[in-house]
This record gives structure tokens, sequence and C-alpha cells, in this order.
């Protein structure tokens, strides 16, 4: 049994595997974030490392969303680093979802924190605040 192929079932194999690639473009293009991490009135961040992360406050059971977080290391010489984090395929329906970084010193201790909410398509931005003991 040969398979004949002519011109009408052609053009329709090639819209469909068009519409496919658009289709799974988009959807990674939803999961990917994009973003920059910022120190207070603009000044240089400081030496230490970075832990960026997303967290839920509406959901009490687990705050923290997905095992992917990512650490940044600030040399203290930057004003802005970006980062890219993908989104938890069940933190989409969620409008509380936040993305948060954590500044800390070689030692451990915590120097600033910021936050931001997320918008789908729209690159985050996080302003780190000093951390008062």
């Amino acid at each position: 049994m040969t398979l004949q192929i002519n011109r009408r079932t052609l053009f329709v194999g090639i819209v469909f595997t068009g519409v496919a690639v658009v289709a799974g473009t988009v959807g990674a293009q939803s999961r990917d974030m994009q973003g920059g991490v910022t120190y207070e009135g603009g000044k240089v961040i400081p030496e230490g490392q970075i832990e960026i992360f997303l967290e839920d406050p509406a959901n009490q059971a687990k705050k923290r969303l997905g095992d992917q977080q990512i650490r940044v290391e600030s040399d203290g010489k930057s004003r802005q680093i970006l980062f890219s984090l993908t989104r938890p395929a069940s933190s989409s329906a969620s409008p509380t979802v936040r993305v948060v970084a954590h500044l800390e010193r070689e030692d451990g201790w915590l120097l600033a924190r910021g936050s931001a909410q997320v918008e789908d398509g729209v690159p985050v931005s996080i302003t780190l605040n000093t951390v008062m003991y």
C-alpha cells in the first residue's frame, strides 16, 4: 500500500506543524521569566550571594514554589544583576505569586532582601533593601 500525497495534504501538514511549533514556543515563553535585581537608591550591589526563588504568600502549606531556586554571585561592582527563572506550571493561576531575592554574605548573614509580583510577559524588577537587625 502506497501513501499518496497531493498538494492539499502537504499544505495541511505544514500548517499543523507550524501551529504546533508556535503553540510550543508560546507555552515555553510563558514559563520563563526574565528579570533584574538592583540595590536601593541605585547603589552598587554589595558583594555576596543572591538567592532568587518563587513564593506564594496565599499558600499557607508551602510558601516556596517548586524546587527551583537560583544563586547568583555579586562581585560588589554591579548596579544590576540579570536573571532567568522558570515558573512552575502549578503557579500560573495564582495572582499572588512573587519573586523573592535574598542577598547574603559569605558567612550566611542576610544583608538585603526584596520581592516583586509576577506578571505574565513582563520582566521582573526586584529592588534589594537593606535588612536592619
